[in-house]
């Protein structure tokens, strides 16, 4: 019955004509309450309840929610007595910042909840909208025992709601984009809250809220929070558990659900802003006209070049999100040829010529420097996907997989002209992280599932488990095999590049589904797949689960 009710409630949200993080947020306000049936009946409630339009009865839901979480956020007046008070049980420095480090900003004790909550959901003695929230998100007796412990004024009571905390680690810590748990466990919703409570020392971590960055938190050095050290280690101990208490584990894990609500608000509030002006780049019909030219001039100056440009690009943007790739001046990218060989450069070449409209980087050159094969390409404009899908609507999304589907039709006309069936783009031995090592090639797809399980013998195992295994043969076409998010670009809101050809091969058709299920860890993405592929390779994805949780990549 109290499943029945959660699917009901989150069904009633996801079926109104809202936006995509008002879904996101109403539908988590169900999934992250303590007992997810009781957050379900209020919703449930009050859509019964309310003559208006159910749009408008969640949205009044979502601003009341919005209110409550917020207290985090409520300034509290300067209070020397809590700084006295908590210096007893804590060194008068920021419990975040590494102890070696130089404190230029004096810490300030931070409430964990403030007491405003109290004064919130019974203001003037009326109850208020937000304690329907509070006790069906919390349950009423968690919510009773919240009030009480942030109302308490002894001594004990506001020890075990304060933390120092540098002005700007208070302020991220206060507003939704950092959160604290116990450094021995993944997670609260695994823990008994009131554990450690006569403890004598706690060790937790501290770490940002995703997805949506904030790059403006500072430490008491005034260095930034996501410099070396981050995540960091939090170490508190005391001589007297009952008169000097650690942080509630309660009260913390308060904080980490109402932080992580009041973060997709924050999220709501970026996507407001808009996506900003496009960004700007040269032409397909330039960058070609350039490199036709650029490739007249002598080797030896191009190397020159790239000498210098490697030099300037290391300096100016640093290392890509892998020490493989380098970002230049003027627009290009230099990628060093080392697992895949020259796969990457033949599959830009074959995209080039095959498939000309996809949004591929252009190859320009290649060459060799300190026994370091490189190419050079130029940069596709766009911001990762993975970083940005959270800010996406729902027609964006729709558009995303109908672009993307629309690039994977033009990629399954690219023909394959070796002798083999499953082959990298020239013909060669396929590389994808997918195997342990370089494989094939392959004409017959049993030769590359026997590949996939390492030893012909195991084949009896995952049938035995899944007896539908390897049943279908496929057409062998052009796949990407990386199609993760990371590499697929968006400017705007719309698709604007894919990345990383290095994985080219060409491969069962199901391959490029299940792979990039693999790294689906977001609704968000999971949608955009399945608006792509549908349920066509369930068969295919079951069989791959089995052999992941078997065979994880590298083992």
């Amino acid at each position: 019955m109290a499943d029945g009710t959660v699917d009901t409630a989150i069904s009633a949200i996801k079926t109104a004509d809202l936006t995509a993080i008002e879904h996101k947020i109403l539908v988590n306000f169900v999934k992250e309450a303590y007992e997810p049936s009781l957050a379900a009946r209020e919703v449930l409630d009050r859509i019964r309840d309310d003559g208006r339009p159910v749009e408008e009865t969640l949205r009044v839901l979502k601003q009341d929610w919005h209110e409550l979480v917020a207290v985090i956020s409520r300034q509290t007046p300067s209070d020397a007595s809590l700084g006295e008070l908590v210096a007893r049980r804590d060194p008068l420095r920021c419990c975040v910042t590494p102890s070696g480090r130089q404190q230029l900003d004096e810490p300030e004790p931070t409430f964990i909840i403030p007491p405003a909550l109290s004064e919130l959901v019974d203001a003037d003695g009326a109850e208020h909208s937000s304690k329907s929230l509070l006790d069906a998100f919390m349950s009423p007796s968690r919510a009773a025992r919240l009030k009480n412990m942030v109302s308490d004024r002894t001594d004990p009571g506001r020890l075990a709601n304060a933390l120092f905390l540098a002005p700007g680690i208070q302020h991220a810590f206060q507003n939704g984009h950092l959160q604290v748990r116990l450094y021995s466990a993944k997670g609260w919703d695994s823990l008994d809250e009131d554990a450690g409570n006569d403890d004598l020392k706690a060790e937790y971590i501290i770490f940002e809220i995703c997805p949506e960055p904030y790059n403006h938190i500072l430490l008491a050095d005034r260095s930034s929070f996501y410099g070396p050290g981050s995540p960091y280690k939090i170490t508190l101990q005391t001589e007297d558990p009952k008169q000097l208490p650690l942080p509630s584990a309660f009260l913390l894990k308060m904080h980490y659900k109402f932080a992580n609500a009041l973060h997709q608000f924050y999220v709501e509030e970026r996507i407001a802003d808009g996506w900003g002006p496009l960004q700007s780049y040269f032409s397909r019909t330039t960058q070609l006209i350039a490199r036709t030219l650029w490739l007249l001039v002598p080797k030896f100056i191009r190397i020159t070049c790239y000498r210098h440009l490697l030099e300037k690009g290391e300096s100016k943007y640093g290392y890509d999100i892998s020490d493989v790739v380098q970002q230049l001046p003027l627009g290009l990218y230099a990628k060093r040829l080392a697992r895949a060989g020259d796969n990457e450069v033949n599959a830009l070449r074959t995209l080039e010529r095959e498939a000309p409209s996809i949004p591929a980087p252009l190859l320009i050159d290649t060459f060799s420097d300190d026994s370091v094969d490189w190419f050079i390409m130029t940069r596709v404009p766009g911001t990762r996907l993975e970083d940005v899908i959270h800010r996406t609507s729902h027609a964006e999304r729709a558009q995303l997989a109908a672009d993307l589907s629309s690039i994977l039709a033009q990629m399954r006309k690219i023909k394959n002209t070796s002798p083999y069936r499953f082959c990298n783009v020239s013909g060669g031995p396929i590389y994808d992280n997918r195997l342990n090592e370089v494989a094939g090639p392959f004409n017959a797809e049993a030769d590359l599932n026997t590949c996939l399980l390492g030893r012909a013998q195991f084949l009896k195992y995952l049938t035995d488990e899944i007896p539908t295994a390897f049943l279908r043969s496929h057409d062998s076409v052009f796949t990407h095999s990386d199609l993760f998010f990371s590499n697929v670009l968006v400017d705007g809101g719309r698709l604007s590049g894919i990345v990383d050809w290095e994985g080219a091969n060409f491969m069962p058709a199901y391959w490029e589904f299940t792979k990039a299920m693999r790294t689906a860890k977001s609704d968000e993405a999971v949608g955009i797949y399945r608006k792509i592929w549908g349920h066509e390779f369930d068969l295919e994805l079951k069989t791959e689960r089995w052999i992941w949780k078997v065979f994880p990549y590298g083992s």
